[in-house]
């Protein structure tokens, strides 16, 4: 860490291929599933009121197939955002490494939405922890004596991971490693 130039951590081109992919996956199967579902809701309602017009006839399974295929509308739309979400992480996420500490930045997010998945700055002396987290790699820092950085930041996915691992190791004065 001599030279004045950060050092930035990302992705690596395999793990973005992969989520570009399973992002473009879930777009369709959530585009077919809305268009079977947008061809079949006229003939559904039709079928609701032919039944109606019969009289006696019991309509609560046209009722329930009706609300499951909107309800699958609406947990395909969940997914396809959380997967676009995951993409613009993994895809915009840099970890940087200078003299002054660490930090996570993700410019393809709002601010206050990417600081709440995890971007943020941690000086070297306020480094408490290292660890995971479910899914995330997590740098913990000491709580409340951080006035401009943060108090975690986390990160799902970079190349050269130990590199990483092994330099904020070394330029940490106050890691614990038995947390």
């Amino acid at each position: 860490m001599t030279g004045t130039t950060p050092l930035v951590f990302r992705a690596s081109a395999t793990q973005r291929a992969v989520t570009v992919s399973l992002a473009l996956g879930c777009l369709l199967v959530a585009v077919r599933g809305g268009h079977m579902v947008a061809l079949n809701v006229p003939k559904v309602c039709g079928q609701l009121k032919f039944a109606r017009s019969i009289g006696g006839e019991p309509t609560t399974l046209i009722w329930l197939s009706l609300v499951a295929a909107l309800l699958a509308i609406l947990v395909a739309g969940l997914v396809l955002v959380f997967s676009v979400l995951v993409l613009a992480l993994i895809e915009g996420t840099q970890v940087l490494v200078d003299a002054s500490g660490i930090a996570v930045e993700c410019p393809l997010l709002p601010r206050p939405l990417a600081r709440r998945l995890g971007a943020g700055r941690i000086p070297w002396e306020n480094i408490a922890g290292i660890g995971r987290r479910k899914m995330r790699f997590v740098v913990r820092g000491n709580k409340g004596t951080n006035l401009k950085g943060c108090d975690s930041i986390f990160f799902l996915f970079v190349d050269e991971l130990e590199c990483l691992i092994f330099l904020v190791m070394e330029r940490s004065p106050n890691l614990k490693l038995n947390d």
